[in-house]
């Protein structure tokens, strides 16, 4: 398994490209953004950020693609759905002089008033944090008609805290890290089996772990009570193959759960001479890694 260096994903969360809606969403049936991984995953506005595309084609990674990028610069109005503005698609950004699949560049000056709870310019309101207390500045990621959004996480002051509530979460926050991952492994009927040779018809169990710490503590302020929160981040695993079924397209855990692996089953009715599977993991606070490997089939 060829993991990735301590990137992420703004992602995280990263919003990455949809397949159509008869396709399953772990299925790489043609050219995807998987995520776009940014490393640090959280910075202060101006701060330089390297961001990452993880672009899966059905004859493997596609580690060239001339990805164009830019700043969402126009924030969402309360009236519209989804994670981005509309005008995010068109010309409502902020482009960037480079192109490729991985790129440095700083995050906006003002990404705290157009994407946080500075006052923003245009009549809009302040925005309101996430559950974990972040705020997010959208990246759009284009290539080869297709569209990905993420959204970085970035440092601003705390929203209307009591002074000693701002002083005592300054002390305390812990600013996000990327997590890692472990290697990939398989079981068949309860026994190891190596992921060069697998079986048709059968159920595989894959096993993907992270080192604990990589789960990490951090504090949040209640806006109920302005009061600081002791947290933990929540752990989520995407899963994509070019071939085999999984169970579900993402598993994990939740902030409660001190578990530190999650399962998933696959299995592959049709031999294939070359199976690719990615691992994206991504935190709760924006955080990601990835990984991608080499499966072999036999009859």
């Amino acid at each position: 398994m060829r993991a990735a260096p301590l990137l992420l994903v703004l992602v995280v969360l990263v919003t990455a490209c949809k397949p159509d809606l008869d396709e399953r969403e772990s299925s790489i049936e043609s050219p995807r953004i998987l995520a776009i991984v940014s490393e640090p995953p959280e910075a202060r506005p101006g701060e330089a950020v390297q961001y990452t595309a993880v672009v899966a084609t059905r004859e493997g990674p596609e580690l060239g693609a001339p990805i164009q990028w830019a700043y969402c610069a126009t924030p969402k109005l309360l009236t519209e759905n989804g994670s981005v503005s509309p005008e995010c698609t068109r010309e409502g950004v902020r482009p960037l002089a480079a192109s490729g699949p991985r790129i440095t560049a700083p995050t906006l000056p003002d990404a705290c008033a157009l994407f946080g709870p500075d006052v923003p310019p245009g009549g809009f309101r302040p925005r309101d944090a996430d559950g974990t207390g972040g705020y997010y500045q959208p990246l759009r990621a284009s290539w080869a008609g297709l569209t990905a959004f993420a959204r970085q996480r970035v440092t601003c002051n705390l929203a209307n805290a009591p002074a000693d509530v701002t002083l005592e979460f300054r002390r305390r926050y812990m600013v996000n890290k990327n997590p890692r991952l472990g290697e990939l492994s398989a079981r068949v009927g309860g026994e190891p089996r190596a992921l060069d040779h697998l079986p048709l018809g059968r159920d595989v169990e894959f096993t993907v772990a992270w080192p604990p710490e990589d789960a990490e503590s951090y504090v949040s302020v209640d806006p109920a009570t302005q009061s600081i929160v002791p947290r933990r981040e929540a752990m989520r695993v995407s899963w994509y193959a070019t071939a085999g079924t999984f169970a579900t397209d993402r598993t994990g855990r939740t902030e409660a759960e001190l578990d530190t692996f999650t399962n998933n089953v696959w299995s592959i009715e049709t031999a294939a001479p070359r199976i690719h599977l990615w691992v994206v993991l991504r935190d709760s606070r924006g955080g990601s890694a990835y990984a991608v490997t080499t499966l072999s089939v036999n009859p």
